[in-house]
């Protein structure tokens, strides 16, 4: 510590005589709350994320720090920082986490996989009981190039409070000021609680776009502050709980899972390891079956087939479960690559109808270094990522089995129950629950004004008709109207819910668009970009790419902005569209997204752009372009069937 602050103190007079010589006109104004869209001018991050210059820090690889540090990473502790996605789409977890030496001092390395990252600080866990006393976080950034060069960066200081979260802007944009004091203001209106995680996150860096790749980013010094400005201590031997952000859109919510004892292993790029088949293994794979495999890979994993002479498979006893010319998964890749999964169909096209009368081992195989952690077969359990959904407030509630409580409804959420929507409810309880329309005497449900939306009768009594996984129970529309009756929301008062054992609901929700996991998924290369709001930017498409664009696939765009991004297809002269050569895909009136959006994802189906471009659109089309009504950066743009 002691070294840190002489230097810090030499570095400050250094600073001065700097700025003093070169008209340095940096106010650092200290931190804006973002209550809209987020400025990004340099100038603009500057004087609102950073400490004023006499206590920032300008000198190229030197340590930051104004006092003492509630953590200085000098002892070599970081288990209380943890990979933290659920703030921003286009992130993913680090691919490791280091104390190392960086700029004179002990200072925490996150080395990033392949995109931007989010790095959690365990609030509660750090600060004990004094969590609620924290006004302002300072700390030190800085970044490290693999090529030895400086490149601009940016990213949030985000406060996570309670599924709510608000955010600073940090950047680091100048070689002679890396690292450099970032500091985030808590709203006067929050605090911190239990759970609640303090995120760092790199969201934007020069060096992608020069082809160096993600740079490394280095924190230290992470100071927290209450109201009077005191330093308040942390506990650095802490542990991290790993944030759940919830089931991956592109994926099946599986349920009755098996895992396959013994699949944990490596191999290179095109090498080859698996496991024998037992006859219990065997038997799980059916028709209607999904086979899910946990990897670390920087491609896809797929399955290899194996069978003896004995018994040889009539498609051959070494199958690959992939297309054997482009090695394009058919299967549903999660969004951040760490998990693929197929259906027996998907394997039963590679392998034939009947592949489990042969098999005898399965292997994995990838394109590059891979290791899986593990491989289990289940079954689709018909749960849906929605993209609109709107809570009924009030919805928190619990009951003992067979007891109920809900909520009276206000106009605007019975209008919320309308044909195609889906009803979700997130619980806990050691049974499914159900919900129960309730009517008023003075406008009466022909079928009744207490009415349980479940089977009452036979064998299925109390069985609910819904998809139910992973604490949540999902009704279409038309679930429910089979109890309560066609035109229900007519007569809707009231909803209760219930169930055989005691229960605990943490929300309903009800949306009207569902997210479609896609496979044969393939990226648009070279659409990684950003732009102001109302502004364009793009790529040419070649042939194989428009080709992508047929009816049943939807697109997907992965994005940083606080409005959703949609796609504009331009065509030439040579051969216009008859709609146009520059056309929105989205309502111009409202500029409301007509796709799905989920969590920094928008999802257009085929026919949705259709609407906008033309049924044969594709005929014409020689780029695309994204657009938002705020500045946005897009990381990925692909396109996957869904038939």
């Amino acid at each position: 510590m002691k070294a840190k602050k002489v230097l810090a103190l030499f570095v400050a007079a250094v600073m001065t005589m700097s700025l003093a010589a070169c008209g340095n006109d940096e106010t650092g104004s200290g931190n804006v709350q973002q209550s809209g869209s987020e400025q990004t001018s340099d100038s603009t991050e500057e004087s609102t994320s950073e400490v004023a210059p006499e206590s920032s820090e300008e000198s190229g690889n030197a340590a930051v720090e104004a006092g003492p540090a509630s953590l200085d990473f000098e002892d070599g502790l970081f288990g209380f920082t943890g990979d933290n996605t659920s703030v921003v789409g286009g992130i993913a977890n680090a691919a490791s986490y280091n104390v190392v030496d960086f700029g004179g001092s002990k200072a925490l390395e996150v080395v990033p996989n392949g995109k931007g990252v989010g790095v959690g600080f365990q609030i509660d866990a750090l600060l004990g009981d004094k969590v609620s006393q924290v006004k302002s976080i300072e700390l030190s950034i800085g970044t490290k190039s693999s090529d030895g060069s400086f490149y601009a960066s940016s990213g949030k200081l985000y406060g996570m409070f309670a599924g709510e979260k608000d955010y600073d802007p940090w950047s680091v944009y100048l070689e002679t000021a890396n690292p450099k004091t970032a500091i985030y203001t808590l709203p006067d209106d929050k605090t911190f609680g239990e759970g609640d995680n303090f995120v760092v996150s790199l969201e934007t860096d020069n060096a992608v776009a020069e082809g160096a790749g993600w740079q490394t980013l280095y924190i230290d010094n992470v100071t927290f502050k209450d109201a009077s400005g005191n330093v308040i201590e942390a506990d650095s031997s802490a542990e991290y709980v790993a944030v759940e952000t919830g089931a991956d859109p592109n994926l099946m919510v599986l349920k009755d899972v098996v895992e396959l004892d013994g699949f944990a292993c490596s191999a290179g790029g095109w090498s080859q390891a698996g496991i024998e088949l037992t006859d219990e293994q065997k038997a799980l794979f059916v028709p209607g079956a999904v086979i899910e495999i946990e990897y670390k890979s920087d491609a896809p994993v797929w399955l290899i087939a194996k069978a003896a002479d004995e018994n040889p498979n009539p498609n051959g006893n070494w199958v690959r479960g992939v297309n054997p010319d482009t090695f394009i998964v058919d299967g549903y890749v999660a969004s951040d690559n760490s998990k693929v999964q197929y259906t027996y169909e998907q394997l039963a096209a590679y392998w034939g109808d009947d592949f489990m009368n042969y098999t005898t081992a399965i292997d994995a195989e990838s394109s590059a270094d891979w290791e899986v952690f593990s491989v289990k077969v289940g079954t689709d359990s018909g749960i849906v990522t929605l993209g609109d959904a709107v809570e009924l407030e009030g919805f928190a509630c619990s009951a003992g089995g067979w007891s109920q409580a809900g909520i009276e409804l206000t106009d605007e959420q019975k209008a919320l129950f309308v044909p195609g929507c889906i009803v979700e409810i997130e619980y806990s309880s050691d049974a499914p629950v159900w919900l129960i329309a309730k009517g008023a005497d003075e406008n009466p449900n022909p079928k009744g004004n207490w009415l349980r939306g479940v089977n009452q009768e036979g064998d299925n009594a109390f069985v609910v008709d819904g998809a139910v996984a992973d604490g949540k129970v999902q009704y279409t529309y038309e679930q429910l109207a089979a109890y309560w009756g066609d035109d229900f929301a007519d007569y809707l008062t009231a909803i209760d819910a219930e169930s055989s054992a005691d229960w605990e609901v943490y929300s309903v929700k009800v949306g009207s668009k569902a997210w479609q996991p896609a496979h044969n998924v393939v990226a648009l290369e070279g659409f990684a970009c950003s732009a102001g709001g109302w502004s364009q930017a793009g790529i040419e498409l070649t042939e194989e790419q428009i080709a992508l664009f047929q009816p049943g696939c939807v697109v997907n765009i992965e994005y940083a902005a606080d409005s959703p991004v949609w796609l504009i297809a331009k065509a030439n002269d040579d051969n216009p569209n008859p709609l146009g050569n520059w056309l929105r895909g989205v309502e111009q009136e409202g500029f409301i997204v007509d796709g799905v959006v989920v969590d920094g994802k928008v999802q257009y189906s085929y026919e949705t752009l259709a609407g906008f471009w033309g049924d044969d659109f594709t005929r014409y089309l020689t780029a695309i372009d994204a657009e938002s009504s705020a500045d946005w950066e897009v990381y990925s743009v692909s396109v996957g069937q869904t038939n």
